[in-house]
Order: C-alpha cells, then structure tokens, then sequence
C-alpha cells in the first residue's frame, strides 16, 4: 500500500454504525502510511462507509490471525477506498 491508514483501534461502534443501512462513521486511530512506510501516528480521525461498500473493497487478507476475547479472531483487511476526516 503506498499510501493510506493503518488503523490500530476505532470508536464509536455501538453509536456510529446503523445495523439496517449499514452506514457508518466512527473514530479512529492509527498511523499514516507513506511510500509503503509506517509514517506519523494519527488520532481523532473519522473514517465512514457503509459495511456493504468496505466488503465489496476487501483487495487483501491478512495471514495475521489475533485472538481476541470471547473465542474471536481477527485479521488485517486491506479496504481500497474509504471516507477519511480529520487528519
């Protein structure tokens, strides 16, 4: 990727995102990638979509399996294209 967000942590799931439309906006942080590199980090950051869109825009899988509390795992996505605000 040269040129993105890496997002480490978001905020705002249970408020920002809309179970029926699919549309939502939450905050986040992370780090900005430049030239294929881990740049600045960045906070207080939006980024929006809709659930369907961010699916269809999945161009890679992670092989990083992280076991997260209550028996889920979780992998790295790399999402083409999404709404960022505030960096």
């Amino acid at each position: 990727m040269p040129e993105g967000l890496y997002v480490q942590s978001v905020s705002g799931l249970h408020s920002g995102t809309n179970p029926v439309s699919g549309d939502f906006s939450v905050g986040a942080e992370g780090l900005m990638v430049r030239d294929g590199a881990f740049a600045e980090p960045v906070r207080e950051v939006t980024i929006a979509s809709t659930l369907q869109r961010m699916l269809l825009d999945v161009v890679e899988v992670g092989s990083d399996v992280r076991w997260l509390p209550g028996a889920a795992a979780g992998v790295t996505l790399l999402v083409s294209e999404m709404t960022m605000s505030g960096a």
